[in-house]
């Protein structure tokens, strides 16, 4: 039983039970990662605090992967040949900051791009510098990176997971815990700060019925999703 001291007296309260008690809890851990993700969001102008885009406003490429469209993100590893140039070729991983370190170039931003993009991008960086004459760069991506990501708000269980590369919104709320009574379903966010900060407002309702774009959305390493 929990005890309280008020102007030296003892004074004694009782928790009703132990639901009160965890609704209390999962409150007052929504309030602080609300606290938390607004302070974040603050520090940077382009995007302030209670701004979002809806998924659908997206472009294609942020939504999901296919293929030929594939964005590369923190912790997939990279091969980068430079052809009759051995030496620059290289394997590496991307760091948490979206930078890939390559021979002779040094830290190349590549979070965020195709591997088509990139390679144009070393091309550019290795004639830009006189390192090679007309270069002919290729990217191929070697490891797709395990997704980490922070759950917070209105979950059942929020903390940070490691998820499988591809996964989206129904693999994150399932691994969670899935909702707490106090959830509202239609305002769902993904805070993503690679390659800019951006916050994205998703419906529960959209991915149930498989509306828009909601099925085919990825998450990324470093990503925050964030249920209200």
């Amino acid at each position: 039983m929990p005890v309280l001291q008020h102007k030296g007296k003892i004074m004694f309260t009782r928790v009703k039970s132990t639901s009160s008690l965890r609704t209390i809890v999962h409150r007052r851990i929504a309030e602080l990662c609300m606290v938390v993700l607004s302070l974040m969001a603050s520090g940077c102008a382009s995007t302030p605090s209670g701004k979002f885009v809806w998924l659908d406003d997206l472009p294609a490429g942020q939504i999901g992967s296919p293929a030929d469209a594939y964005q590369t993100g923190p912790g997939d590893v990279l091969s980068v040949q430079v052809f009759n140039h051995p030496e620059m070729s290289v394997k590496s991983r991307i760091r948490l900051d979206g930078n890939l370190t390559v021979s002779f170039l040094g830290d190349v931003p590549a979070a965020g791009k195709t591997l088509s993009a990139l390679a144009r991008e070393i091309e550019k960086q290795l004639e830009a510098r006189n390192l090679v004459v007309a270069p002919r760069a290729t990217v191929v991506l070697d490891e797709v990176a395990q997704i980490k990501l922070s759950i917070l708000g209105e979950v059942k269980t929020p903390g940070l997971y490691t998820l499988e590369a591809g996964s989206g919104l129904a693999e994150a709320l399932a691994t969670s815990g899935g909702f707490t009574e106090f959830a509202h379903r239609d305002q769902i966010y993904i805070i993503r700060r690679v390659p800019e900060l951006i916050r994205i407002r998703f419906r529960y309702a959209d991915l149930t019925a498989a509306n828009g774009s909601a099925l085919t959305f990825r998450l990324k390493t470093g990503d925050t999703m964030l249920i209200q």
